[in-house]
């Protein structure tokens, strides 16, 4: 695919209905090195480049403790992909046409995209982590602690943070 509005064989498009039900507050903005879909890796790795998420105001005060965890879930906009897919051909899948909802591919109705990634530095308003996949630019929607912290399975115990 040389270019993001590329069709291949077998896929299928739908004319999607107007958007109206949803606000979404962009919170920030994503920095990475990449800035075409071709140049992006597939998924992030914690071994990567170190990205960064520039927070907006007002939302700043909300980062207050973020640097107490190794690993964050990034929630963001894939603001450059169609979305109007509803049948996929991934060129890692031997060309076998699959729906929209068995794949992550960031073409999809609602295109979000969200990646765990290491913690690597809080500095004023901006979080650095490791593992994205996303382009440069791209929209930031929401920043929480990985998931696994909270989970009954995880080994980890995770200590109050009141005063950090």
């Amino acid at each position: 695919m040389t270019i993001d509005t590329d069709l291949r064989p077998g896929e299928v498009t739908v004319d999607a209905p107007p958007p109206r039900d949803a606000t979404l507050y962009f919170i920030g903005r994503i920095r990475t090195p990449w800035t075409s879909r071709l140049e992006t890796p597939r998924q992030g790795s914690h071994e990567g480049p170190v990205c960064r998420l520039e927070i907006f105001e007002p939302w700043v005060p909300a980062l207050k403790g973020v640097d107490f965890y190794t690993h964050l879930e990034v929630i963001y906009w894939l603001h450059r992909s169609r979305r109007d897919l509803v049948l996929q051909s991934p060129k890692h899948h031997d060309e076998k046409t699959r729906g929209t909802f068995s794949l992550r591919s960031p073409v999809r109705p609602n295109p979000i995209g969200t990646s765990t990634v290491k913690f690597v530095a809080l500095e004023g308003n901006t979080v650095l982590v490791r593992g994205l996949d996303c382009l440069d630019e791209t929209p930031l929607l929401d920043l929480k602690p990985d998931r696994c912290v909270f989970s009954p399975l995880s080994q980890q115990q995770v200590p109050a943070i009141e005063g950090k």
